[in-house]
């Protein structure tokens, strides 16, 4: 599997959503916010163990469940 830079990506046993940062023979360069200790982490993940998540915005948040945005 190949991941980009900025993707979204997650373990796929859970966890919190990581940003890839690059991607090379030595895996997945990850960083993440850790709400714990209020600390941004990084770490070289092997790609077998993530996947990409969708991580929704505002604007998918204020359409209806017919698919129509909500006009405020």
């Amino acid at each position: 599997m190949v991941f980009h830079a900025g993707e979204v990506v997650q373990l796929k046993s859970g966890g919190p959503a990581m940003t890839v940062v690059s991607a090379d023979e030595q895996g997945v360069h990850c960083v993440w916010y850790g709400e714990v200790n209020d600390e941004i982490h990084s770490g070289v993940i092997a790609a077998v163990a993530l996947e990409t998540v969708h991580i929704e915005d505002d604007e998918d948040e204020d359409e209806h469940e017919d698919g129509h945005k909500r006009h405020e």
